[in-house]
């Protein structure tokens, strides 16, 4: 009877445990005229989709890496906070790496897109650098 409780005791735990983790989502930012693109923001938010699936959600919930973005997530992590890092930490860390692909597929939109060629003529970005800087505001993981 005794041993009854404890097992529910550990399974309460356990629950309450995983139910903290609230995962981020990738939806649509809203933005003015002059910011919408929508063929960027179709890119972020189906890379994010996928970044969470594939990377963020197996680090956050502490499982060992089993590709090479949960494994440069990981050890990212592991640098900065060792192995007692938390849900704050893999967000901020996953800013950081996230956003290093945003800015390799935005640089090539910039080449390829007239949507986007035509807004950075437009005014909307000064640089690739405030584009950037733009997005990673709009789709940040420490935002959600």
């Amino acid at each position: 009877m005794f041993f009854k409780y404890i097992a529910l005791a550990l399974v309460s735990i356990t629950f309450m445990a995983c139910s903290s983790i609230k995962m981020p989502k990738a939806t649509y930012a809203t933005h003015d005229s002059m910011h919408d693109i929508p063929a960027v923001d179709e890119m972020i938010v189906s890379m994010k989709k996928e970044y969470i699936d594939k990377c963020y959600a197996p680090v956050v919930h502490k499982e060992p890496p089993e590709n090479a973005c949960q494994t440069e997530l990981f050890q990212q992590l592991e640098r900065r906070y060792h192995t007692n890092y938390n849900q704050q930490q893999v967000n901020m860390a996953s800013d950081d790496l996230f956003f290093k692909d945003i800015n390799t597929k935005l640089r090539q939109m910039m080449r390829s897109e007239p949507a986007v060629r035509e807004a950075i003529r437009n005014g909307a970005f000064s640089s690739a650098e405030d584009m950037l800087a733009y997005y990673k505001n709009k789709y940040s993981f420490t935002h959600n």
